[in-house]
């Protein structure tokens, strides 16, 4: 307030004219106040000194309009004493300036792109769901199509009595004769599903429509198949098997199990990698249960020979190998959802890939995890049966995830400046499916013998792409389920052979090589973890037939204990692959 009337009072001096234009330049200067406070003082004091000969108030008046002529425009003489001021400046401080300037003219930039990045949409442009369809749409005849028969059954079977849900958990050794009983009255009831479920098997292919459920054609969201339900139904039919056995009806009691394999043989193809995990957990499941009952069972050379032919025929033109058509899609389909459509490229959408991370965890749960290097801790989960433990060998913490997103975010340079674009991801997937695809067809042993490390390879093709990274697989893992499967079901008729040449000859074969000199096998199984033929022995009473194993080593037909529990692959330090004798 005092310096308000100190001003007020310097400009009672002037002539109003003079005042006027002296507070219109100070106001229009925009400059430090200190500054602008110097200029006043020495305006004023210029007015003054030129005003100081006049007499009277008119004459003042009139010279002070002279001089404001003089300076001319209030506005340009303010930037020019703004500029000799600022060229007056000590050095020091007009870089402070400068720096200060371009910092905040930086920053400004910096907010503005960071908005404009984090609220990047997608432009949807391929519906995937439909691409998908038109693959897996094996035939235009719904005869021939498994698919109605079994979500029928599947949803009878979706909700089970608490004392039948709980024998299903158990192992048939375990199960009480009162509660074979309680088992074979319930099969009994529901023989009719059952029957649905076999009139399935026995057509032509198995496909569902995707995205119709859901009503979407976002392919992350048909990603999760109701399988769970599928699960009750091999239960039944495998159980069913075992009672009949019991009961002497063994080609009733191996039709249920040829039944089961082909249900596992339609959720092969291209389907996705979590149908494919569960039709080869289904198939190993009727592999494994063959062994049983042969193992408990004395059964006639003529029933074993159809067994074995039925089985012959089914895998004659069986690809084992995992189909990668349908995750390439959903990725396509990911990038169009993750990525804008704009300049270069787009960019990664961040809030995208944070909405998706959940399912992308479940998705991980469910099938093959992430398989990074090192691999994080496995996380068992209950498939089928606690025999089939295909799945429970590639599932990884579903965590992991959540850590890249973690790490990626201490990137968020990288991510919003440096992030392959759409067009980069997509040449991404190219390659890394292309590499897949090459590996897929290589046994476990070649992948050793030419030191190939599927997942770090993998990783290498798609280093930096933070949507690559969360959805690639453990491939190597799943190849190498797809390669014991087919060994799995070619053991088992090596088996049958083996004990229908005993009850032929009186005595088991001394070499594999007899039973295809007998006509009772058509060719030797090979081991795809050596690349050799099973390693058969005889011994006192029985024989002995298994692979080396995950230690790529003949441990002499030892089977690995782990936590209690029996690993019927073996382990990456002990153990080999038994296939004979059934282990009690």
């Amino acid at each position: 307030m005092k310096k308000a009337d100190e001003t007020k009072g310097i400009f009672n001096k002037l002539p109003v004219s003079a005042a006027k234009f002296i507070k219109q330049v100070i106001k229009k200067m925009r400059y430090r106040r200190e500054v602008r406070q110097d200029v006043q003082a020495e305006l004023t004091a210029h007015f003054e000194d030129e005003l100081k000969d006049c007499k009277r108030n008119s004459e003042g008046e009139q010279k002070a309009r002279q001089l404001i002529g003089d300076f001319g425009d209030a506005r340009l003489l303010a930037v020019l004493l703004r500029r000799a001021k600022k060229r007056c400046r000590p050095l020091w401080r007009t870089a402070v300036a400068i720096t200060f300037q371009t910092t905040g003219i930086i920053t400004l930039c910096f907010i503005v792109y960071v908005i404009w990045f984090m609220s990047g949409k997608p432009v949807i442009t391929t519906d995937y769901v439909a691409e998908l369809n038109r693959i897996v749409q094996a035939s235009s005849d719904g005869t021939l199509n498994a698919a109605p028969f079994y979500h029928k059954a599947a949803q009878v079977f979706k909700e089970l009595p608490d004392d039948i849900s709980v024998l299903f958990r158990k192992k048939y050794k375990e199960v009480t004769p009162e509660q074979k009983q309680v088992m074979e009255k319930w099969l009994t009831d529901n023989q009719e599903t059952l029957e649905l479920v076999i009139s399935g098997t026995q057509r032509l292919y198995y496909c569902r429509t995707y995205g119709n459920k859901q009503n979407t054609s976002e392919m992350i969201s048909i990603l999760l198949p109701d399988l769970n339900e599928f699960r009750n139904l091999v239960r039944a039919l495998t159980w069913r098997a075992r009672l009949r056995a019991e009961q002497g009806r063994y080609e009733d009691a191996f039709d249920d199990i040829k039944s089961c394999y082909r249900f596992g043989r339609h959720l092969r193809g291209d389907k996705s990698l979590i149908e494919q995990l569960v039709g080869i957990a289904i198939e190993a499941l009727a592999a494994q249960t063959i062994r049983d009952i042969l193992s408990e069972h004395r059964i006639d050379s003529p029933v074993l020979a159809e067994l074995q032919q039925g089985f012959e025929n089914m895998i004659a033109d069986e690809d084992c190998t995992v189909s990668f058509k349908f995750e390439k899609l959903s990725i396509y389909d990911e990038i169009q959802r993750s990525f804008t459509d704009g300049l270069r490229g787009g960019h990664i959408i961040p809030k995208h890939i944070a909405k998706l991370l959940p399912e992308v965890q479940i998705i991980s749960a469910l099938s093959t995890g992430s398989g990074r290097v090192p691999t994080p801790r496995k996380q068992k989960v209950n498939w089928l049966s606690e025999r089939i433990s295909d799945i429970r060998d590639v599932v990884e913490d579903v965590g992991y995830q959540s850590k890249i997103i973690a790490a990626w975010a201490k990137k968020g340079g990288y991510v919003l400046f440096f992030h392959p674009d759409k067009y980069e991801t997509r040449e991404m997937v190219d390659g890394l499916y292309d590499y897949w695809e090459q590996t897929a067809r290589k046994s476990p042993a070649q992948i050793r013998a030419e030191n190939i490390d599927i997942e770090k390879q993998a990783m290498e093709i798609v280093e930096g792409n933070i949507l690559l990274e969360i959805f690639t697989p453990a491939i190597g893992r799943v190849c190498e389920i797809a390669h014991r499967n087919r060994i799995d079901v070619e053991a088992t008729l090596a088996v049958i052979a083996i004990l229908r040449y005993k009850q032929d000859t009186g005595n088991y074969p001394e070499n594999l090589d007899e039973l295809i000199e007998a006509g009772l096998l058509k060719a030797l199984s090979i081991d795809p973890y050596s690349d050799q033929s099973l390693v058969y022995k005889r011994t006192e009473s029985d024989f002995a037939l298994y692979g080396v194993g995950e230690n790529f080593k003949d441990d002499g037909g030892t089977v690995a204990v782990v936590d209690g529990r029996l690993r019927k692959w073996g382990t990456k330090e002990e153990g080999d692959w038994v296939f004979w004798p059934v282990s009690k």
